[in-house]
């Protein structure tokens, strides 16, 4: 039997439509794909290439390892969808045009986040008590009957604020601090450890934002905003909630309800 588990990007994605959950992930229809999904996992993965090296890796070796993932990605896409015409566009950037953009605003991130750390060197990963450097920690809480499950960019030891956790994003910056405070209840939950604030590394802007405080998200609003959701998905609540987000929305297609 599949134990069914839930995550941050599913209960984002059930708040944002509950229509647009069922055709993702229960109907599992095609997805819409864009250039900038390959940007973001690449840089992930080149920023946890470096990590996991002790930042010591040559910065040209970092590029390499972006660049190849880079391409990874875009293939594994483009084999779904090899048509770029079918890919969403970025402004005035048709597919095939974001693709190749993309690649070069990806590697600009990455080396925004070297030449970050090599000036705030005293912002240094965090080891469990397992001695693994904190770099997409996998973690699995129970939150009264709820599994959740997920990935953690970066657990640091900050020089004036302790073990925050931090997570990489190479586009917009969230609206809220309920992945983070996930994050920290998972570190508490796991490794008996207390986070008090967390924040992004935005790779637009080549450093942090401000400190997001936690403590709104208590262990017990966390179990309340997935158990509301794990609920109302297994009750298979899946009203449609049609708005400007359709137009930005990978299943919108097979959507009847779509406002585009």
């Amino acid at each position: 039997m599949v134990v069914q588990h839930r995550s941050v990007s599913q209960v984002k994605e059930y708040a944002d439509c509950p229509y647009r959950y069922y055709l993702h992930r229960v109907a599992r229809v095609w997805q819409r794909p864009a250039a900038w999904l390959a940007q973001g996992l690449a840089v992930h993965e080149a920023a946890e290439f470096w990590e996991l090296s002790d930042r010591q890796t040559p910065e040209d070796e970092v590029l390499a390892t972006y660049r190849l993932s880079y391409e990874t990605h875009v293939n594994r896409l483009s084999e779904d969808t090899p048509n770029h015409r079918y890919w969403f566009a970025s402004g005035r950037y048709a597919g095939g045009e974001d693709i190749e953009r993309r690649f070069g605003l990806g590697a600009e991130q990455v080396r925004r986040y070297v030449e970050y750390y090599r000036e705030h060197a005293q912002e240094r990963i965090w080891t469990t008590p397992e001695g693994r450097p904190a770099v997409e920690l996998a973690f699995e809480i129970d939150l009264d009957g709820v599994r959740v499950k997920g990935f953690i960019d970066g657990v640091l030891e900050h020089p004036t604020r302790g073990v925050v956790v931090r997570d990489i994003k190479s586009g917009r910056l969230p609206g809220d601090g309920f992945q983070l405070g996930t994050y920290a209840e998972a570190l508490r939950a796991t490794y008996g450890v207390r986070v008090e604030s967390g924040d992004y590394w935005m790779g637009r802007q080549g450093k942090p934002t401000v400190p997001y405080p936690l403590t709104f998200w208590s262990r017990e609003r966390l179990v309340d905003t997935y158990g509301v959701m794990d609920e109302a998905v297994r009750a298979q609540r899946f009203d449609p909630d049609p708005g400007q987000a359709c137009q930005m929305c990978p299943v919108a297609f097979a959507c009847t309800f779509a406002a585009v």
